[in-house]
């Protein structure tokens, strides 16, 4: 199974003071797999520090991530899971990139709230003063 090589974005958006940060020792960690065009995406492996969510963001002309929209999101728990898959709103296109961010769980348990007009609960997790996020692009694995 090919693993995507993401790098951790340095996002031009500004966030409220009092996102979720993560102490030193039991950061997260994000791996993704190629993903098809489609209307999923599978991350393969995630370590998080706190309850919340991954969400799935489109990315601007200058590769930032469309925040505070997004375009799917999965609720997961603290600790180790993998094949965690994210339902989106629409198809994926072969050559779009793609940012999954994680953020906490702190408004009503199990909703996710974070988005237009409501950006004080379910913040991104803040790791080195910056949203822990993978970007990766769609793209065809096979003859199509």
């Amino acid at each position: 199974m090919k693993i995507v090589s993401a790098s951790l974005l340095a996002s031009l958006m500004l966030l409220p003071m009092g996102v979720a940060m993560a102490s030193e020792g039991d950061a997260p960690s994000m791996e993704i797999e190629l993903q098809e065009p489609g209307g999923d995406i599978t991350i393969a492996k995630l370590v998080s520090n706190v309850d919340g969510f991954v969400v799935a963001h489109e990315v601007d002309d200058e590769g930032n991530p469309v925040v505070p929209e997004s375009i799917g999101h999965t609720q997961i728990k603290k600790g180790s899971q993998e094949r965690i898959g994210i339902v989106l709103d629409r198809d994926t296109e072969s050559g779009e990139k793609i940012v999954v961010m994680l953020h906490e769980d702190t408004g009503t348990k199990g909703e996710y709230e974070f988005g237009p007009g409501n950006t004080d609960v379910d913040k991104p997790v803040m790791v080195d003063g910056k949203p822990f996020m993978k970007s990766f692009q769609i793209s065809w694995t096979g003859d199509h």
